[in-house]
């Protein structure tokens, strides 16, 4: 293995460090007005990319909708392409979409 060599570095007392400059108000409150902005941009950013997010589940629950019903209609047609297990449980998923339980109407009605 490799020994890493490190580089010690010793002030001398009489070598000063460099002190941080103070700000005055005026370059304090700019600060201050340029990070709020900042913080307000990244909020709207944040939520526009959560409406996306919804709205892509929202297509993606639709899309999902779409195939348990073509499963469904494909099933009703032909006979023996798809298990009866699988035809139950998209119809079972399908009504459950369509009508959800009280309870979850309740929640939703809280939420709002």
């Amino acid at each position: 293995m490799e020994e890493k060599k490190t580089k010690e570095v010793k002030l001398n007392p009489s070598q000063k460090t460099e002190q941080p400059q103070k700000l005055s108000y005026e370059e304090l409150n700019n600060a201050c007005a340029e990070m709020s902005q900042q913080l307000q941009n990244q909020g709207t950013y944040i939520q526009k990319l959560h409406r996306q997010i919804h709205e892509m589940g929202n297509v993606l629950q639709t899309k999902r909708m779409d195939y348990l019903f073509k499963i469904v209609e494909l099933s009703a047609k032909t006979q023996g392409w798809f298990d009866a297990n699988l035809v139950q449980k998209c119809t079972d998923e399908i009504q459950e979409s369509l009508f959800p339980p009280e309870e979850e109407k309740e929640d939703t009605k809280e939420e709002a």
